[in-house]
């Protein structure tokens, strides 16, 4: 139907959860187990977490107006099966009241009630991605075609840029990638994170667990031998050379350059699991904050390398020497295997610390 929008469809959704929710909170709950509790707890934080994803999608999007009033039919046909099913799921609930809404209630009620959950945030999710891949298209944005999911991450990057501490770096990382997708075991072997914007996998091969932290790298402190009390080759300014490197972004010590493509941590330490050795892999968020939606047909997101993205050449120009930024292939790597490969040969210059992090499952 032609007068159909995302917001409409989503409010249809709402209805049947709320029919659900009001018959089971005014049933009489005095001869209720914990089973019939815990579908009445799930049915409270399956609306919760509706409002909650129909209240912060919209601002991905430039606003409300552009989220509600969508009409891409992927989307809407998305929605419209979750409308028939929430109907369905609204109906059960009222059947059973109507029997006299006694104990035990049907366990898998409360089985069906998280996938709808779960897949309801998914339709929310590849409703304003669709909707932000088209604003990119009609404004003709030269910006990166990241996958909005990876946009979320990349973004939470970029604002711990000036944050000392890694831990807290690593933690608002993970909660970024939390709120963009899932990690789930891939086969026997592999771990996968789905996105939830663009349904795109990233497979990481033969791991146990994924690893929550960076390595802690550092560089090697080189002597310097005691500066001279006079020296008239300092550039001038009374400022020895070796301050002046250092001034001007030279090692810390850190392990952290964000200024020098090559000195980027990008690591961790993982254990495989076909061998139970140590093994390096690329550290989630760098990856899922850098991935692409798969293409028409296709599963796998591929990866743009956000070192490249930042790394600029000079070359002569007619006056002076001009600052270029360097442009990598817009397609990126085709998975997690070969974007290692091209981190380990143009962006790994430091030296790991002999602490291992621990590993778990983010």
């Amino acid at each position: 139907m032609s007068h159909e929008t995302v917001g409409s469809l989503l409010a249809v959704i709402a209805n049947s959860l709320n029919d659900g929710l009001r018959i089971m909170m005014f049933a009489d709950k005095r001869a209720w187990g914990p089973d019939e509790f815990e579908q009445l707890r799930l049915l409270e934080e399956t609306l919760d977490e509706a409002k909650k994803d129909f209240q912060e999608l919209p601002a991905l999007v430039n606003g409300r107006f552009y989220y509600e009033n969508d009409r891409i039919e992927e989307s809407l046909e998305d929605l419209r099966i979750l409308c028939t099913r929430f109907e369905l799921h609204a109906q059960n609930f009222k059947d059973w009241v109507r029997g006299g809404a006694a104990p035990p209630i049907d366990e898998a009620w409360a089985g069906e009630t998280v996938a709808l959950r779960r897949e309801l945030h998914r339709a929310q999710c590849k409703a304003a991605r669709r909707i932000h891949a088209a604003q990119q298209v009609d404004n003709l944005s030269g910006s990166s075609p990241r996958c909005l999911g990876a946009l979320q991450v990349y973004r939470a990057q970029h604002q711990q840029r000036g944050q000392a501490d890694p831990r807290k770096k690593e933690d608002a990382e993970r909660l970024a990638c939390a709120q963009a997708g899932r990690f789930e075991r891939f086969g026997e072997r592999d771990v996968a994170f789905v996105c939830d914007f663009c349904d795109g996998f990233l497979i990481w091969d033969d791991l146990r667990a994924m690893p929550t932290t960076r390595i802690r790298m550092y560089q090697p402190q080189q002597q310097q031998p005691p500066l001279p009390t006079h020296n008239n080759n300092n550039n001038g300014g009374g400022e020895p050379a070796a301050a002046t490197s250092a001034r001007d972004g030279g090692s810390s010590g850190s392990g952290d350059n964000p200024n020098d493509p090559s000195t980027s941590n990008w690591q961790a330490r993982g254990i495989t699991m076909t061998s139970s050795e140590a093994k390096t892999v690329v550290f989630a968020p760098v990856a899922i904050a850098n991935h692409l939606a798969p293409e028409p047909g296709e599963w796998r997101s591929r990866v743009l390398c956000p070192y490249c993205d930042e790394y600029y050449y000079e070359e002569q120009g007619d006056d002076e020497m001009e600052r270029i930024r360097y442009v990598q292939d817009g397609n990126g790597s085709d998975g997690i295997r070969s974007f290692q490969e091209h981190l380990e040969w143009s962006h790994t210059s430091m030296v790991p610390s002999m602490s291992t992090p621990s590993c778990r499952v983010m």
